[in-house]
């Protein structure tokens, strides 16, 4: 499966969200979920995640509950 324009737009900006050349609010909701999904696969907490993305704790929150992930713990 290849990805569409928009697809490879979304990875590209969520890289350089968790690279720290964007902040969440300048991408779109498709990145700041990949954004997430990669922090979490990673076994960042959601304030962990919302500091590397630049967002509240409670976005990074929402937006793992909305893939259906479970929180890390401390």
């Amino acid at each position: 499966m290849s990805l569409n324009h928009g697809q490879h737009q979304d990875a590209d900006d969520a890289r350089r969200c968790l690279a720290g050349e964007l902040v969440a609010e300048q991408v779109s909701p498709r990145a700041r979920e990949l954004a997430v999904s990669w922090c979490h696969r990673n076994g960042l907490t959601d304030h962990q995640v919302a500091q590397r993305c630049r967002m509240s704790t409670y976005t990074a929150a929402r937006i793992r509950a909305r893939l259906s992930l479970a929180a890390h713990r401390i």
